[in-house]
Order: C-alpha cells, then structure tokens, then sequence
C-alpha cells in the first residue's frame, strides 16, 4: 500500500511519531504510542469518519501527564492501510484487527476511549477480555441490537443505496468534508477539515468511508446483527469496569436517549453527563471531556502500583492542547 503523506498543515496538528503493526491478514495498521511505556495505558478508538487525528489533543495532553497514550487507525483509515474489497469491512473483521492490535503491542490493564464505530470494536474486546480492562470511557455510540430500537437517519438509506453511497462518499467525498461539519457544534477550521481528509485523497483509498455505514445492523438479518446481539447480550461483563459516559447532546444521530440506555445497560457508569457538543464530542468538547475524564481517573486510579501525578510536562501539555483546540475552530 502508498505510503500516507500528510500536508504540512496537517502535520503541525498532528505532530506524532507513527508506528506501524502488520496484522495476521497482511495488513498494516498504524498507531500512535505518546507517553512513557509504563506509564497507565489508554487506548484511544476512533469511529467513522475520522480516524487517530481526532484524539490529537488528548495525546498530548495526557501523555505529559505520565499516561501510556495509544489511538490506532483502523484498517482503510488515516495513515493505516487501505484495501479496495468491499467484502473487507466486516464488523468481525473490525473487531478482530483490533484485539490482534491489543495483544501485539502487549497492552495491559487498559483504559478505552471511544466513539461511534469505536465502541462496537472496543467493547466486543472488553466483554471478552474484561479482566484487562481497566476503564471504560463512552461517548456518542450504539451497541444496541434487541434492548433498543434507534431511528434511523435518513443518510443511512442513502449510503445503503448502491451507486449512490459510492457517489457521495467514495467520488466526491462528501462526508469528510459537509459530513465533519453536520456532526459537529464547532465551527471546523479549513486546517482540520483538511486534516481528515488528507488520508483519503481519491476514491481507490475511500472504500472503508463508504463501506461503513454498510456495516450497520439495519435488519434482524443483517451480517452485523449477530455480532450485534453477542456484545448486548455480554454487556453484563462490564459491570465491574469502572465507566463513564460523556454525551454530546446535541448530536444528530444519537439522541441523550441513547445515552439513557446506556446507563440502563451499565447501571453502575457514571454518568451520563451532557454536554454542548455533537457527534464528533472529542471534536466539539475536548476540554470539557478530558475535565470529566480527570475526575473520573482520579477516582479510579486504585492500583499503587501505578503514579499518575502529572508529569513535569504537565503545563507545557496544557498550553499546548489550547494552541492544538485553538486550532480547531474557524477563525
């Protein structure tokens, strides 16, 4: 696969060394790793249509904190590689690369934060493996097949539609572009639209983008259902992980009832705590989100094992997500 290279605009937002695993199946997945190596571990899972660079403020921020910081992009986004099959994005498929991920770089004790797409592969490795999962931080997402029964937006139908998806989101991309927008409160500046959009820059290195709302369980017999139903069903593994939901409650696609249900499928989470934002919230409220998450890691950071006080670069870490957030909107 062609090596991504990202605009120097990008690259000033997005200023990480890569690291790169192959997978069982070929395929190179990229990934950050900030922070030092054992220092506590979070995880970072991005959902669609973004990829790694979303969760560029934390990593700096918690990294200086003494955090072991690892976002990963999955297979067909950012910088990891990018398959044209559409038979290739599969939830299985999803789920798979990223417990493969986990054990190869040999992640223990795990904090996941996630969103969208992010949740269904995060959590499907947490029911699996909860006794290495430290934390759960949950954000605009459904993992829901039985229990729940979400609206449907109408942009789900269009990207069903074939012809039509591979249109709008594979010939003219419209979903890293408009899409970004709709899914975020926060004006969007042109350095950071064009940052999610620098990995995908012709349709060949799209297919994930339209493959994706795809994956959606839209039918009792849809190949994601089954996939679906096991993680619902195996929810109540979680019930010892300490959780957090953060909430964009302004978000178009998943309504604070969803987060509602949430709370009701993990009674234990804290949360949920509903914030101004969208979507997107790590986009739209970085600095609220990691506020909530501070309180939440300091009250669930139990092993003495571990020093999370912040780390000498704590302040420079600070000013440098208000310059990374400051960025982030459109002048």
């Amino acid at each position: 696969m062609a090596t991504v290279v990202l605009p120097e605009t990008t690259q000033s937002l997005y200023p990480f060394k890569s690291h790169f695993l192959t997978l069982s199946d070929g395929k190179r997945m990229h990934y950050l790793d900030e922070g030092p190596e054992n220092g506590d571990v979070l995880v970072f899972v991005h959902g669609y249509p973004t990829w790694s660079f979303l969760y560029r403020a934390f990593l700096v921020y918690y990294a200086a904190q003494g955090f072991r910081c690892i976002a990963l992009d999955h297979i067909g986004y950012g910088m990891s590689d990018k398959p044209t099959s559409r038979r290739y994005h599969t939830m299985r498929r999803h789920i798979t690369n990223l417990i493969e991920c986990i054990r190869v770089l040999d992640l223990h004790h795990i904090t996941l934060i996630v969103e969208d797409w992010g949740s269904s592969f995060a959590l499907s490795y947490a029911v699996s493996h909860p006794d290495n999962v430290r934390r759960l931080v949950i954000t605009n997402s459904t993992v829901f097949q039985d229990t729940y029964l979400h609206w449907l937006h109408p942009l789900i139908k269009v990207a069903n539609t074939p012809g039509l998806g591979e249109i709008l989101f594979g010939y003219a991309n419209l979903v890293t572009g408009l899409g970004l927008q709709y899914l975020t409160v926060r004006p969007l500046s042109p350095a950071v639209i064009g940052g999610y959009r620098a990995p995908f820059r012709d349709s060949r290195s799209r297919t994930a983008l339209v493959q994706f709302p795809r994956m959606i369980n839209t039918t009792a017999s849809h190949p994601s259902s089954l996939v679906m139903r096991d993680l619902e069903q195996n929810l109540f593994r979680l019930h010892t992980i300490p959780t957090l939901i953060v909430w964009g409650k302004d978000d178009p696609l998943f309504a604070p009832a969803v987060a509602d249900h949430w709370k009701r499928m993990l009674p234990h989470a804290r949360g949920p705590i509903l914030i101004r934002g969208g979507h997107i919230l790590a986009e739209d409220a970085p600095e609220t989100m990691m506020q909530h998450m501070d309180t939440f890691f300091d009250k669930t950071s139990f092993d003495v094992d571990l020093e999370l006080a912040p780390g000498p670069g704590a302040n420079a870490a600070t000013n440098a997500v208000a310059s990374t957030i400051a960025s982030a909107s459109a002048p």
